[in-house]
């Protein structure tokens, strides 16, 4: 019997003391992936993020460009690192799509699932130099000059990528891809006329649609952005049905504790629901979610699917 109490003790002081080294999280500062280059919305949204859970959890986080590869390169990285919570990773739709493309890393199975952070539609849009003034035109224009008409991408096989390829194959266009390692470079070119098209975010085309550098044709959410009503659908403009939305998720290495992962998504979801985060992210046409890891997970599984079939 008293072995039995001694060993009773025993394990009621070590579950006492895993709590508390869970609830002890975190003690260092937390390193936070981009894995694209500084400046695109990724970044930006990144180093929101790391600014509110900075201060609530009393730990710096710092956030870390690792850029190449349409986001392999940062997400290899990560998935390489210590399951311990102090190495994170935005996650986005382009580089699940790489690494789906790659089979360097499975997406599902080799990364720990924190929240999905949030969705957003993109642009099709022209250089100011372009003559197209509709989407209409721009698809006459590129099947009068079959192969001439370059659009600019994050990265070679990533979500834009293919999301270009796929609208070029139900236009009945042929264009040239030319792949950056961000949209700021891609972006660069298409304002200088290096490049003629680009799928951009509202944030990221930045002040260039109000000053008349970028012309957008077509928006990829099956409705009108509220902040952009001017703008038309890429349904609306004779190709019903077609959408297209980016997405950004924390994730980090697989095998991290679920104590861990849920102190993680609290604090995302708080800093989420901060007005002044709310209403950057609505602003930049973006929709805040902030999911469970069990939803992310269902939604990366679904997302697999989907982009399975485009990639083959």
């Amino acid at each position: 019997m008293k072995n039995f109490k001694s060993v009773f003790f025993l394990f009621l002081c070590l579950c006492f003391l895993g709590n508390v080294f869970a609830t002890d999280f975190p003690t260092k500062p937390i390193r936070l992936i981009v894995p694209w280059a500084s400046g695109g919305f990724t970044d930006i949204l990144g180093r929101v993020l790391a600014e509110k859970i900075s201060k609530s959890l009393g730990q710096p986080v710092i956030v870390e460009n690792r850029p190449g590869a349409s986001g392999a390169i940062g997400s290899e990285y990560v998935a390489r690192s210590n399951a311990d919570g102090y190495t994170l990773l935005i996650t986005t739709s382009d580089s699940l799509v790489r690494l789906m493309k790659d089979k360097s890393f499975d997406p599902l199975r080799d990364f720990s699932h924190v929240t999905l952070i949030a969705t957003q539609p993109v642009l099709l849009a022209v250089g100011s130099g372009v003559p197209a003034r509709s989407l209409g035109e721009f698809v006459a224009m590129a099947k009068n000059k079959p192969g001439k008409i370059s659009y600019g991408s994050p990265g070679e096989g990533g979500a834009v990528h293919l999301a270009m390829e796929l609208f070029s194959n139900v236009a009945g266009i042929q264009m040239i891809h030319v792949p950056y390692k961000g949209i700021n470079p891609a972006l660069t070119d298409v304002l200088g006329g290096q490049v003629d098209s680009i799928l951009i975010s509202l944030q990221g085309a930045g002040g260039n649609i109000k000053s008349g550098k970028l012309r957008p044709l077509a928006i990829t959410s099956l409705n009108r952005s509220p902040i952009a009503m001017d703008i038309p659908t890429l349904s609306e403009s004779g190709y019903p049905k077609f959408e297209l939305t980016l997405w950004y998720a924390l994730t980090g290495p697989k095998g991290i504790s679920q104590e861990i992962l849920d102190i993680l998504n609290r604090e995302v979801k708080a800093a989420l629901s901060m007005p002044d985060v709310n209403e950057k992210l609505t602003g930049a046409n973006t929709n805040p979610i902030g999911s469970s890891p069990e939803q992310l997970r269902n939604f990366t599984r679904d997302e697999i699917a989907k982009w399975g079939m485009v990639v083959k």
